[in-house]
């Protein structure tokens, strides 16, 4: 008899614990699923992960803000921006960590297609609120990439004292005459080298 109700326990109790509900993931799982990836730089595994997320609530910033990321790092900085911007649409709190993640997203990508004058404007911005910004999810980008990439954009448009004026936030010791052409190359020359640290 003993062996009959323990064989009828074991029943019960296996059918009750198979019986329970479907967990759905949440669009925070799968966000912070795909900055995990990210941070393994497994950025194709990363933005299906961020997708997911934006298909789950088309107004999660931070999935726009990932994808965004992802497509940095695909040298698609075309698609960076338009995650970004479409990001940046959402937002409602200006001091969010993520609203400056998107505008430092943002400059990078705007100087590496060209368009210096919105690199300049989202970079500014970014400084102007956050002077000491750092991404939260890679240790390598932070205010002094967004300030040489100010400096460089600067010159690329052919405004050199504006870019000597943020080389030296970096560097105050720096001083080169900028109105030569030996200023200039040597103000260049200090660009690449801090973009090469």
């Amino acid at each position: 008899m003993n062996k009959k109700i323990l064989i009828f326990a074991l029943i019960l109790l296996v059918s009750l614990l198979g019986c329970r509900e479907k967990i759905e993931p949440e669009v925070d799982d799968f966000v912070e699923y795909g900055w995990s990836l990210y941070a393994d730089r497994d950025f194709q595994g990363a933005y299906v992960q961020f997708q997911e997320g934006i298909d789950v609530d088309s107004m999660y910033i931070d999935g726009y803000n990932g994808a965004g990321w992802c497509y940095v790092e695909f040298n698609s900085p075309d698609t960076a921006i338009s995650f970004f911007s479409e990001g940046l649409q959402y937002i409602v709190v200006d001091s969010s960590q993520v609203r400056f993640e998107m505008l430092a997203g943002l400059a990078l990508s705007y100087h590496v297609t060209g368009d210096y004058t919105r690199a300049i404007a989202r970079g500014s911005e970014l400084i102007t609120f956050r002077p000491v910004f750092e991404f939260g999810h890679d240790w390598r980008i932070d205010y002094e990439d967004i300030i040489i990439l100010l400096a460089a954009s600067y010159y690329a448009q052919g405004n050199f004292a504006s870019s000597l004026t943020w080389i030296q936030v970096l560097d105050e010791e720096f001083t080169v005459d900028v109105t030569t052409n030996e200023g200039r190359a040597e103000l260049i020359k200090k660009i690449e080298t801090l973009q090469n640290l």
